[in-house]
């Protein structure tokens, strides 16, 4: 049996949730770095 990782490759939900996830999980990262240069006094 393959890994699931090898198993999803293909499935069109696998691949768009991944896309999303990864997206969201950047502007997180975005905004988390906007707020902490504004308590910084950075900008």
């Amino acid at each position: 049996m393959s890994p699931p990782e090898e198993r999803d490759a293909h499935d069109p939900a696998e691949i768009w949730g991944r896309r999303i996830g990864r997206g969201l999980g950047v502007a997180a990262l975005a905004v988390l770095a906007f707020l902490l240069g504004r308590q910084l006094h950075l900008w």
